[in-house]
């Protein structure tokens, strides 16, 4: 192994770090150091104050532009959108606490974005359920019979429950009910001798098998078992430990918990539900309502797929993972 002495070690520490370093700091920041200095010469000089400013707002947006290029635009929008909050809450002692939600709710606009495309596809597969109840109605098939008694009870979807989730666990089973009884009785519980979690994954890779194996399918629908899998085990545990009613699925009026209505108990399923609302508008991102048709059609590919979670920084996942080593922290 070679050795360095004390001078041939800073020597190489000053070539192939603190130059380097340096020139490249100074590669990106030469212009912006040039408008700051002709700007400060400029308010030196004895002309009007408007034209002092004018010329400064323009050297800003010159130095926006040479940063961000065309994403300028949304750093503009921030900032005019955080003045228009000051001035509408300019006699308010709370403007900070407007201003700092503003931004957050700015910068989640990706994520707005993700759960509008998600709430499309849900209202989709809605329009799909509720055709489907329709048609087998009027084909004599949507009932049951119990005692001479008809009832028309046959249901497809249950909207409120994916929009407005206790769990993952509920909104797979309320997004196509015939499909979900199938699977868990002829998928899920013949694999169960595998292991729980062994059986989800069999479940959901039979459903995505029963979708075509469409890779983007196939994406949301593993992502679905490891989330649900997850979700179920956590909070099925932290029912045990605390003794409330805290499960995936609503526990029955005479279970043996403690604590079922309680604040504690209501703000923690409050927090589940809104993680399943989080995880919908990230896994509906996919579905993009502004791709063209011609994508639709041949199907989402795997590049796609990454992008599109890419753009989201694979946070469902990670926040999963996260659930997941907390489970195994509390065991």
């Amino acid at each position: 192994m070679a050795t360095f002495s004390r001078q041939e070690f800073f020597q190489q520490l000053l070539q192939g770090c603190l130059l380097p370093t340096a020139q490249q700091g100074l590669d990106q920041i030469w212009l912006l150091l040039a408008i700051c200095l002709a700007c400060r010469l400029l308010w030196r000089l004895g002309l009007p104050s408007y034209l002092k400013h004018a010329s400064t707002v323009a050297g800003g947006f010159f130095s926006l532009y040479h940063f961000f290029q065309l994403h300028m635009v949304w750093v503009v929008l921030l900032s005019l959108l955080c003045y228009l909050v000051l001035f509408l809450c300019r006699h308010s002692s709370h403007r900070g606490v407007f201003l700092s939600v503003t931004i957050l709710i700015y910068l989640l606009m990706g994520w707005l974005r993700a759960y509008e495309s998600a709430v499309s596809f849900h209202f989709s597969n809605y329009f799909v359920g509720f055709l489907s109840e329709a048609t087998a109605t009027l084909a004599g098939a949507g009932f049951t019979e119990e005692k001479d008694h008809l009832e028309w009870d046959l249901t497809v979807s249950k909207p409120l429950n994916v929009e407005l989730p206790r769990s993952m666990v509920e909104v797979v089973t309320s997004w196509n009910l015939p499909m979900s009884y199938w699977l868990n009785n002829y998928v899920f519980k013949n694999a169960l001798h595998l292991g729980t979690f062994s059986a989800v994954l069999v479940t959901y890779a039979a459903s995505a098998l029963l979708h075509g194996f469409s890779f983007h399918l196939a994406a949301v629908l593993l992502s679905l078992a490891f989330i649900t899998y997850v979700e179920h085990v956590l909070r099925k545990r932290l029912a045990r430990i605390l003794s409330a009613c805290v499960l995936s699925k609503r526990c029955p009026p005479d279970c043996s918990h403690q604590h079922r209505l309680g604040l504690g108990v209501r703000a923690l399923n409050l927090f589940f539900g809104a993680l399943a609302i989080f995880h919908l508008a990230y896994l509906g991102s996919l579905f993009d309502v502004d791709v063209d048709d011609t994508t639709e059609e041949q199907g989402y590919g795997m590049a796609y797929t990454v992008h599109k979670w890419s753009e989201l920084s694979w946070a469902s996942h990670w926040v999963t993972f996260g659930c997941w080593i907390f489970y195994r922290l509390i065991g």
